[in-house]
């Protein structure tokens, strides 16, 4: 034997598969099985089949005989037992001679059919979409019945189903792989050939190995790769390799069967190659893939990107410094954008990611994308979703601190894009507080850079639609000493339009709620715990918890009718008035939610009476904390910036300078809005300090010895 053959015959006795080795002594000297057990020459083109103006529509009887693997069963309904019982049965013999079928384009062809009894079935016969019976035995892994079947008529062997897929193809994709071996031996036996059953393809494309790495079948894969290892080097119609299925299935056994192979094809969709889809998978698979073949890691896609820009965006760190050992020049790499892998990382905003690049390569930050901007322009731009969360701000704050410390990163702050924007521009453009407060604080970014449409950081707020984000972006900027543009102060745009049209959509929804708490409150002063008593008074008039209830209840429908008065007005009066009505509506409205929710945990605790002490307190910290965490989230939310910041704000206002002037005219309802912000700020802590007086004064008259009357 030849080396290919006596490595293939040392695989299949590894694996103690006899079928497989009695199928390789048969092949020796087999000129087309040896071309599988090397790497082809010249890429094979599979022809398609025409098919036939008539087929044979499986008895029902012979399919379930099939799909249970009776061979007995078989033999009767195709006639090769000795007897052949005379029952009556369902089936007769009865035949339709070549119905017209009529296709949707108008064309017809003609089919026949036939139905049988005992005795009168076929081998040729085949299902709905053309499977033959060894197509059935093969994939349930009824090994006797492939065995008898084949004994009986090899042609079925190559025979393909409507989608041109083999008995062989669907015993691999079952994960048979004993089917698999006795089809291969029983191929080369009956003269057909191995080689012809292990080339065909289905309509997509897939080879039998497709398939079997595909469903992670690790048992066929290393039978396969035995007797047919080539098949390892072939692509399907969507250009998908069997390694890259595997990779993308995340079966770590056939990728390390596969790469025994050293000429298989690593090839996936839209250029891709296996390392580009194991670095979002696995750490292992992509070590493997590394330590087969480094030069992977330089491989591009469709878009130019390289498994270390897929790694990078991914944020696995481990597989970003494996490839970095291996392949440290693919840092470098910029795909059709001009984005390197540091720019992938940033838009990210994967702190470790970066930090690692520029560890690796020093010099990486410098890389530029097709407009021009570093990295530190890309993490400032992608500002959103992913900073708006704990580790989200964590990674930006080390980001900020990781180019602030280091020297030769310092030049990165004020570098200028093709279109002149700095990294302060694009912040301010999205209107992220958080991100221009660092930029400000640790980068000292400069404030008076003017991009090339003569304009600041600052001047970008006016074009913001929220009024959050404008109110942030401008404290902020300004309280940082940042200035204006040259402009012509009579032709300033004034955000008082936005904020009408902002102010005109809440007010309509606030409205509804603060007369809906107002309802609320207003009946609960007439329906009081403990009730009346004959006179029309209430049961618990003595107790102090009652009347602080009644106290709170008046406060929030006090409250609440001041504020839908004040809501009515802001709807009907001019822009300013309407801004001063709308926010006193938002603080009077805050006050009647919260004293009603406090209203609420006394009368509870008054109804409940004397004792109960662990229910009371649950009601008391469950309303506490629903409290805070509303608190805390308004803050994050609709705050402008923090408090020192608005502090310095307030303090800047208070100067007439030409930034302070132009802020007034721009944003005229803005310095009133931060002032009912620290307002508000206070309010809440007003709140938190009544919460726990008033608890703690109900829990001590609770606790309080009472004496007998």
């Amino acid at each position: 034997m030849s080396f290919n053959w006596d490595r293939a015959l040392q695989k299949a006795n590894d694996l103690e598969d006899d079928n497989l080795s009695a199928a390789l002594q048969l092949a020796d000297g087999d000129g087309r099985w040896e071309a599988l057990l090397r790497p082809p020459e010249v890429p094979q083109t599979e022809v398609p089949l025409n098919e036939g103006s008539q087929r044979h529509v499986m008895c029902p009887d012979l399919y379930r005989a099939a799909l249970s693997g009776s061979i007995s069963h078989v033999d009767q309904l195709l006639g090769l037992a000795d007897e052949i019982p005379h029952t009556n049965d369902e089936c007769h013999d009865v035949e339709i001679q070549f119905e017209d079928i009529f296709e949707s384009n108008g064309s017809h062809k003609q089919l026949g059919a036939r139905v049988h009894g005992y005795g009168s079935c076929t081998l040729q016969e085949v299902t709905a979409e053309k499977n033959t019976m060894l197509h059935i035995a093969a994939e349930q892994g009824h090994l006797e019945l492939v065995k008898h079947l084949i004994r009986n008529d090899s042609a079925l062997l190559t025979s393909q189903n409507s989608r041109q897929e083999t008995p062989l193809l669907l015993a691999a994709r079952a994960g048979n792989h004993h089917v698999i071996s006795l089809i291969v031996f029983l191929a080369q036996e009956s003269g057909v050939g191995a080689h012809e059953v292990l080339m065909k393809r289905s309509t997509d494309g897939d080879t039998v190995l497709h398939e079997a790495a595909r469903h992670g079948h690790e048992d066929v894969v290393q039978v396969l790769m035995a007797v047919a290892p080539a098949l390892s080097a072939e692509v399907n119609n969507a250009f998908m390799s069997p390694l890259y299925l595997a990779v993308f299935r995340k079966s770590i056994g056939v990728v390390k069967a596969l790469l025994e192979y050293s000429h298989l094809s690593s090839i996936g969709p839209n250029q891709q190659n296996a390392l580009h889809a194991a670095v979002l998978v696995s750490q292992e698979i992509t070590s493997m893939l590394l330590d087969w073949k480094s030069e992977l890691a330089y491989g591009k896609d469709a878009s130019g990107s390289t498994p270390l820009h897929y790694a990078a965006s991914n944020g696995d760190i481990t597989v970003v410094r494996n490839i970095l050992n291996k392949a440290p020049l693919t840092v470098y790499i910029r795909d059709q954008e001009g984005s390197s892998p540091l720019h992938a990382a940033s838009r990210m905003h994967h702190y470790s990611v970066i930090s690692s690049i520029i560890d690796h390569c020093p010099d990486s930050f410098e890389l530029r994308d097709n407009q021009g901007r570093n990295f530190l322009h890309i993490v400032a731009q992608h500002v959103g979703t992913e900073t708006h969360n704990r580790q989200g701000l964590k990674n930006l704050n080390l980001i900020i601190k990781l180019v602030s410390q280091r020297p030769d990163l310092k030049s990165l702050v004020n570098e200028r894009d093709n279109e002149g924007n700095t990294p302060l521009h694009f912040a301010s453009m999205k209107g992220f507080s958080e991100v221009l407060s660092h930029l400000l604080k640790a980068c000292k970014a400069d404030t008076t850079q003017m991009n090339n449409d003569g304009k600041t950081a600052l001047d970008n707020a006016i074009s913001l639609s929220s009024f959050s984000l404008m109110a942030g972006t401008t404290v902020t900027l300004s309280a940082y000493g940042a200035k204006f543009s040259p402009q012509r102060q009579d032709k300033l745009k004034n955000w008082k339009d936005e904020a009408t049209k902002w102010i005109d959509r809440t007010s309509t929804n606030l409205i509804i709620v603060s007369v809906l708490i107002a309802t609320i409150a207003f009946s609960a002063a007439f329906n009081v715990p403990g009730s009346y008593n004959g006179d029309g008074v209430a049961n618990l008039r003595k107790k102090i918890q009652y009347n602080i209830f009644v106290v709170l209840d008046t406060i929030a429908l006090s409250a609440s009718v001041s504020a839908t008065m004040l809501l009515v007005v802001a709807k009907a009066v001019s822009k300013w008035g309407s801004w001063i009505s709308f926010t006193y509506s938002l603080i009077f409205l805050w006050i009647s939610l919260f004293t009603m929710q406090l209203a609420f945990v006394l009368a509870v605790s008054v109804a409940l009476g004397e004792g109960q002490y662990a229910t009371k307190s649950i009601i008391g910290v469950i309303s506490f904390h629903f409290f805070s965490y509303t608190v805390a989230t308004i803050y994050k939310v609709c705050f402008p910036a923090k408090l020192r910041t608005i502090r310095k704000f307030l303090s800047s206002m208070k100067e007439q300078t030409e930034t302070t002037r132009q802020i007034d005219v721009q944003f005229p309802m803005l310095t009133s809005y931060v002032s009912r912000s620290n307002l508000f700020f206070f309010i809440n802590l007003f709140f938190f300090f009544t919460m726990t007086i008033i608890l703690w004064v109900a829990s001590i008259l609770d606790y309080r010895p009472r004496t007998d009357q």
